[in-house]
């Protein structure tokens, strides 16, 4: 298991730390790094040392699930393992949605069938979006994305101060967005190497990045 969280000073690790003092069965190590004008804190726990716990709990599982809500309380977030890409479009009058796993086949749902896409979005620790636009189609039945999304465009402005609409950057790698499914590849392709925009490349921080701010 890892967690993660974002600190403006590498001392304030030791405060963070404290979550294990409820835990003393649990080993783990702890690396600090620079993270922009902040620091990033990631601590590794072998998962068999939950197996230490059976008996407290019923099950490695629910050990692992109690310990990580106790370290949501101390600001850590669990670094993520997998991601969904997520993209919404009109057809006419009708929205359609679709989420494409890593690794996967996307699946495309419409406005009827938003739950049975939430239900999907919520295996994932990370979902992706090219723009935050689309988030708004499913804040009313899903507010907790917030807590989960990785946003590129925002990545984008981040660096260079503005970001280009996703048609856009399609035109400059010449691919024809001509379906949803061929928005969520084409998304999929965005974060799997360095970004290409008019004249330059530029690395975007990894899906894993922590959502919190410092």
């Amino acid at each position: 298991m890892k967690i993660q969280t974002v600190l403006q000073k590498p001392e304030e690790s030791h405060k963070r730390l404290e979550v294990f003092q409820n835990w003393e069965e649990l080993t783990y190590t702890v690396k600090v790094f620079p993270y922009g004008e902040c620091y990033l804190a990631l601590v590794e726990i072998p998962e068999e040392d939950f197996e230490k716990l059976i008996g407290i709990f019923q099950s490695k599982e629910e050990a692992m699930g109690a310990f990580l809500s106790n370290a949501f309380e101390y600001g850590w977030e669990t670094v993520p393992e997998s991601y969904a890409i997520y993209h919404a479009q009109f057809d006419g009058d009708k929205l359609l949605a679709g989420l494409l796993p890593k690794d996967e086949n996307p699946s495309i749902f419409d406005h009827l069938h938003l739950e049975n896409m939430i239900k999907e979005m919520t295996k994932y620790p990370r979902i992706v979006v090219y723009s935050y636009n689309v988030v708004t189609y499913i804040k009313d039945i899903y507010p907790e994305v917030d807590n989960k999304l990785y946003v590129i465009a925002r990545e984008i402005s981040r660096i260079k101060g503005e970001s280009p609409e996703l048609e856009e950057l399609a035109k400059l790698y010449g691919v024809k967005l001509q379906s949803l499914e061929d928005k969520l590849r084409f998304i999929g392709e965005l974060i799997a190497k360095p970004l290409r925009l008019a004249g330059e490349e530029i690395d975007l921080p990894p899906v894993s990045k922590p959502t919190l701010i410092c």
